[in-house]
């Protein structure tokens, strides 16, 4: 289930860090964890967690855990990314520039908090 898609033809390319402190700098509260596997074109998938106090309901939601986030070499790979990603019925799915996320298990308040922070990233791009 897809729900952020994009920014402005304006965007940016962002590294794993960069992008970490980009949608945390939009209230995202997602923390960097370690790479789980690096895909056939050399592309490093890394382990995103929410950060923060998990014990504040208003925050984080009981039932999310933890996703992955791919950094793409551009705009048009992370779209065919994203595109992928969506397509699978379990998963949730974020675009922001070249960056892609995906969560299995993510509750209501941490989309909402995620999509804002994608929002938020895209409306700089344009």
């Amino acid at each position: 289930m897809g729900l952020a898609s994009g920014c402005g033809s304006g965007e940016r390319n962002f590294d794993a860090e960069g992008f970490l402190e980009e949608i945390n700098a939009q209230g995202g509260e997602l923390e960097l964890g370690p790479v789980l596997t690096t895909r056939d074109d050399g592309l490093d998938v890394h382990v995103i967690k929410f950060a923060g106090d998990l014990t504040d309901s208003q925050l984080h939601s009981p039932d999310s855990g933890s996703g992955t986030m791919i950094v793409m070499g551009d705009t048009e790979a992370a779209e065919q990314e994203f595109a992928r990603c969506d397509s699978a019925s379990a998963l949730t799915c974020f675009r922001a520039a070249n960056v892609v996320l995906r969560f299995e298990e993510m509750g209501a308040a941490d989309r909402a908090r995620i999509f804002g922070a994608v929002e938020a990233i895209a409306s700089k791009g344009d």
